[in-house]
């Protein structure tokens, strides 16, 4: 298996001979890597012999849910993670992370993603229904696209979704965000259900979880890419990114030691935007 490291410059130079021989696809993370988004965690931090409560950013959990100082409220995941489930507060903080352009390291790969009419999957430890994060997609389309950017994405679904050919625009992007995309929220009852999983643990520790999702979406694009109008292509790339070194990862050996084995066809690429940065690691088969 091979695996590279690349800087920019590098990946630039790489982008353009994806753009030639491939159909991209991503699945992204959300928080603090497509916004930073408002939402806190509740947690209790050990002060002598009490604990005191604490709200923290989904940045700071990073670092805090291996700390042993700290603990996630009354050790009750469905109390720490309440604003991760409510429907809500996930519309407001979207806004309100729009509204003082706190774009994550992702924001503009997800924008470009989605200009291009490109498949992608969400993979989020957040608990809500699918269809809330769905909802969420759409929010950040109508907020952060200019017309112009809208009128691209709607001819650039309609050159490959032959079902949309007689939609107006509107119709258009939610039919292809409902036929091209996936949304992972992993945490979610909805998830356990579908997959077989207990999710009880997922907010706090997502790992598996997520490369169940990566696992379905992998398979989901290569079995689907024959209904695309321009299906003949030798090859196709995925694209993972998480802002979490521990999901990152274990997305990497994921990757490495099963789906690349059983999908050699597919040019993998891992970005890793913690520490609000962002590196790119491709994975080949030899």
């Amino acid at each position: 298996m091979k695996k590279y490291i690349l800087n920019e410059s590098q990946y630039s130079k790489l982008k353009v001979s994806l753009l030639e021989i491939s159909l991209r696809t991503y699945i992204f993370d959300w928080d603090d890597n497509i916004l930073y988004m408002p939402t806190t965690i509740k947690m209790d931090k050990k002060v002598g012999k009490d604990w005191s409560p604490i709200d923290v950013s989904t940045e700071d959990f990073v670092n805090l849910r291996s700390d042993s100082s700290y603990r996630l409220r009354g050790g009750d995941p469905k109390l720490a993670f309440i604003d991760f489930r409510e429907s809500k507060p996930f519309t407001q903080d979207i806004k309100k992370a729009i509204h003082n352009n706190d774009f994550a390291p992702s924001a503009d790969k997800f924008k470009e993603a989605l200009i291009h009419a490109n498949p992608f999957g969400i993979n989020t430890a957040r608990g809500h229904k699918p269809e809330i994060i769905r909802d969420g997609v759409r929010l950040f389309i109508d907020m952060v696209f200019t017309d112009e950017e809208k009128s691209e994405m709607v001819d650039n679904i309609k050159k490959i979704l032959n079902k949309t050919k007689k939609l107006n625009d509107t119709q258009t992007i939610d039919f292809y965000l409902d036929d091209m995309g996936e949304y992972y929220p992993v945490s979610s009852e909805s998830f356990g259900e579908r997959f077989g999983l207990d999710t009880t643990s997922n907010a706090a520790s997502p790992e598996h979880a997520k490369k169940v999702a990566i696992e379905h979406f992998t398979k989901k694009v290569f079995n689907n890419i024959e209904k695309l109008v321009n299906s003949d292509y030798k090859k196709f790339s995925i694209g993972f990114s998480d802002d979490d070194l521990g999901n990152v990862k274990a997305a990497e050996e994921f990757i490495e030691d099963e789906l690349k084995i059983m999908y050699p066809e597919i040019h993998f690429v891992v970005y890793d935007t913690s520490n609000k940065g962002k590196r790119k690691m491709v994975i080949e088969k030899e």
